[in-house]
């Protein structure tokens, strides 16, 4: 399961939608939509996409550490 269903699961589990998200997280919405379809490019890079998680993760009550290593083992060399 790619980092981007892990994190649209806990969200809508939460009942939180993507724009509460954005405004929790200030991050954008358009980011938050494309992370869920597990595409990064509008990122920067892994550092950033590392982040977002780590803020992302504890907003949504998951581990930041492990959705991190998560995205690491899978995307990493994609960048």
């Amino acid at each position: 399961m790619g980092v981007g269903v892990i994190v649209k699961t806990a969200r809508e589990a939460k009942g939180v939608s993507i724009s509460d998200l954005a405004v929790a997280t200030k991050i954008r919405e358009s980011m938050l939509l494309s992370l869920e379809a597990d595409d990064f490019a509008c990122f920067g890079g892994t550092v950033y996409v590392r982040g977002h998680l780590k803020v992302i993760a504890a907003y949504l009550g998951l581990d930041p550490f492990e959705l991190s290593n998560e995205f690491a083992v899978k995307y990493a060399d994609s960048f």
